[in-house]
């Protein structure tokens, strides 16, 4: 695979779960949405290429999109992967509450879909900036 494929995956994973998460509970609040600022600040995402991702994934059913993330995931490292969930975590976090629906979408992708052990998520989740 290209390191230009791995990006597109790990753009395409990562941005669709945010968008999945931040409307899991039918309330996008605005800490989230500071915290997908931090985020792509972080990982160093380009405004535009965000902003189109989540248009994109708004024009479309939440199902497909959940589809679609799980397979760009699913051609990420293993390392990518716990990254994108411990962000979600503390994206679900950010208000003061993570909700079922939240959790949910949380915990099935990393139990179910990535294979991905709590411990590396909550290890890694330390290293990532909280405001």
């Amino acid at each position: 695979m290209t390191q230009l494929m791995i990006k597109s995956n790990e753009l395409e994973g990562l941005i669709n779960l945010y968008y999945l998460l931040i409307h899991a509970d039918g309330k996008v609040s605005e800490k989230e949405i500071r915290m997908g600022e931090i985020m792509c600040s972080y990982e160093k995402i380009d405004k535009e290429i965000f902003k189109h991702k989540i248009e994109t994934a708004h024009q479309l059913k939440k199902g497909d999109v959940y589809k679609m993330c799980v397979k760009a995931l699913k051609n990420c490292e293993h390392e990518f992967n716990v990254k994108c969930i411990a962000w979600m975590s503390l994206i679900a976090n950010s208000d003061g509450f993570m909700s079922s629906e939240e959790w949910g979408l949380i915990y099935k992708l990393y139990a179910y879909e990535l294979q991905i052990d709590l411990k590396e998520i909550l290890i890694y989740q330390k290293s990532l900036p909280k405001n």
